[in-house]
Formats: C-alpha cells, sequence, structure tokens
C-alpha cells in the first residue's frame, strides 16, 4: 500500500511539473500557456522563437549569425542563417538575411564564400542565388537576372565571355547559343557558327561576329526593295556652266588608266566594296553625260543634214541653169 501511495505521488507530481513553467535563464522559457520555445527571448511567439539581441555592424559585409543546423557525413556540414550589411547603414534597409552552408567551420563568411546561399532583401523587393561572391540569379521587382543582381528588365542576362559555345542555349532541338557580354550581345547556330550580333557601338552583323558598320552581312540580301538616302545626284550635269569633257578627252583617258573617268578601278573596287549610293549617282551622271553627247551629236547631224539638205538644192539649182545653157547654145 505504502509503494502504491509512493507512485500516485510521483505521478502526481511528474504530472504537476510538466504543465509548470520553467526557465534555464530569464532568456530561455518554456511557457507552459501557450506551449512556446523561446531561445533569446522571454516572450515566444512561436513553438520555436530563436532571437539574437546582439546588434549587427554597419560596416559592409559585417554578418551576424542568428541559427545553424548541422550534421557530420564525412564532414560537418551546417545550414547557417546570418543577417549580413549589404551597404554601410545602421537599420533594416541596408540589411539581408544569407542562407548559406558552411562545411568543417568554413565557408562562413556571408557574401564571400559561403555555399550554395539564398539571400532576401526585404526594403529592395530582391531575392538572389548564388555561392561565395557569385550571383547565378536575381529576382528584383519583378525583373529576373541571370548573372546579375541588379535586372533591369524582365529578362536581364549578362556573361563573361562571348565564348559561343559556352553561353546560354536557346530552342530545343540542334540549339543555338545566345550570349550577352561586355561588348554586345552574340547569336550563334548549332555548330558555333555566327549568325547575329548586336555591339554596344550600336553596329549589328549578320553572319559576322565584329561588325564595323551599322549594318554587316556575310551573306546574300533578298529584297522585294531597298531605299537609300541619298547626299546629291548627278543632276547639276545639266546645267549651263558644266564643262563636258570633249569624246577625244574621254577616248585619251580610257587609253591610259582602261576604265571612265571617275569611275573607281577594278582593283580600288575590289579592295573598298562597292558603295551603291556613290555607284548609283556616279553612274546616273555618267547617263547623263551620254545624254549629253547624244543632244550635242544629233544636233551636230541635224545640222549636218541641213547643210546636205542646201547643197543638193544648190546642185538642183545649178543642174537647171546648165540645161537652160544648153538649149540656148543649141538654137
Amino acid at each position: 500500500m505504502k509503494k502504491v501511495s509512493l507512485t500516485i505521488v510521483a505521478i502526481l507530481g511528474i504530472a504537476q511539473f510538466s504543465h509548470a513553467q520553467w526557465t534555464t535563464n530569464v532568456n530561455n522559457v518554456y511557457n507552459t500557456n501557450t506551449g512556446n520555445v523561446g531561445i533569446g527571448t522571454n516572450n515566444p511567439v512561436a513553438k520555436l522563437a530563436v532571437y539574437q539581441s546582439t546588434a549587427l555592424g554597419s560596416v559592409v559585409k559585417n554578418n551576424l549569425l542568428l541559427s545553424s543546423v548541422g550534421g557530420s557525413a564525412a564532414n560537418n556540414v551546417q545550414n547557417n542563417i546570418w543577417l549580413v550589411r549589404n551597404a554601410a547603414g545602421s537599420d533594416f534597409t541596408t540589411a539581408r538575411l544569407h542562407d548559406g552552408i558552411s562545411i568543417d567551420g568554413s565557408f562562413m563568411t556571408p557574401q564571400t564564400d559561403t555555399r550554395t546561399w539564398w539571400e532576401r532583401d526585404p526594403t529592395g523587393d530582391v531575392q538572389s542565388w548564388g555561392t561565395a561572391a557569385n550571383t547565378y540569379l536575381t529576382i528584383k521587382q519583378g525583373n529576373l537576372g541571370l548573372g546579375t543582381s541588379t535586372p533591369a528588365a524582365k529578362l536581364d542576362i549578362t556573361v563573361s565571355s562571348s565564348n559561343f559555345t559556352n553561353n546560354i542555349k536557346f530552342g530545343d532541338a540542334n540549339p543555338g547559343y545566345l550570349a550577352a557580354g561586355t561588348t554586345g550581345i552574340f547569336m550563334s547556330n548549332n555548330v558555333g557558327s555566327p549568325v547575329f550580333t548586336v555591339l554596344h557601338t550600336g553596329n549589328v552583323g549578320i553572319g559576322q561576329t565584329n561588325p564595323q558598320n551599322k549594318l554587316d552581312v556575310n551573306g546574300t540580301i533578298h529584297s522585294k526593295s531597298v531605299i537609300i538616302d541619298l547626299n546629291g545626284w548627278g543632276d547639276y550635269v545639266f546645267k549651263k556652266d558644266y564643262r563636258l569633257r570633249p569624246l577625244s578627252e574621254v577616248k585619251e583617258y580610257i587609253d591610259q588608266n582602261q576604265h571612265l573617268p571617275e569611275v573607281p578601278s577594278e582593283q580600288e573596287m575590289i579592295k573598298k566594296g562597292l558603295d551603291v549610293s556613290k555607284m548609283n549617282t556616279l553612274l546616273m551622271k555618267k547617263v547623263e553625260e551620254l545624254t549629253l553627247y547624244l543632244i550635242e551629236k544629233d544636233k551636230k547631224e541635224q545640222e549636218q543634214e541641213q547643210i546636205n539638205k542646201d547643197l543638193k538644192n544648190q546642185l538642183k539649182e545649178q543642174a537647171l541653169k546648165l540645161d537652160e545653157l544648153s538649149k540656148l547654145l543649141h538654137k
């Protein structure tokens, strides 16, 4: 009977203790009224509340470890959560929550060497993922950045190399590559040949990686229409003060140079290429000069025709006079 009484007392004591509030010290409390455990706080608002009362430093990259969960599997791997100062300051606007991995007590400096981290900025509406000091992906105010922590568009891609074979793939079957580097945007096909280039200078290349003009095309252009802005035209040839070269002078020039005056030579055309705008203006000038030569030739032919007509009339008159004279002589 005595043993039974002692057992009942012990059970009642355990029951009484299990519902009692206990405190390890003033900051570590189990609250019987709420069932919450607080670490670093005597007023836990959740089943487990952890609070670090030490202030975060005000210098960039100052950090404060909030929690650490880990285990040993050949190495001691920890998932740590820090507060880290992203910019100089003393309030939450320059602080971020940094969730990263450390191994064997190393890789313990947020934004420097932690592994596969996830970081959140409550003020700037920013979330970033990366490892060590490298940021791989960022979501900022609805913009997605790959390789940049400050995406300025819905999709902002930044890579450190313009090497086509080591950049972003696009398409499903036989994918090509897209790269955005420090000099521009580059696109290649599935064998690495250049397809499309836009440099920061504003030059565009099709089939070229280093266009030297606003548009450089390595291939054939097929178009229904092409409109070219001009800086002038050849109509000044028709002005009265224009000096038209005599054909004899043109012939002498051709004999010496084997090309028309003002027209580039074959060697020059092969070396520098064909300027369509200038060449069309030059060709029109030559057509207009030819027109003037033909007009002058036609004028001379008409003059010659009139001379021939006058001579014919004179001969006819002389023939009549000779006929009359012959008749008089035969009377």
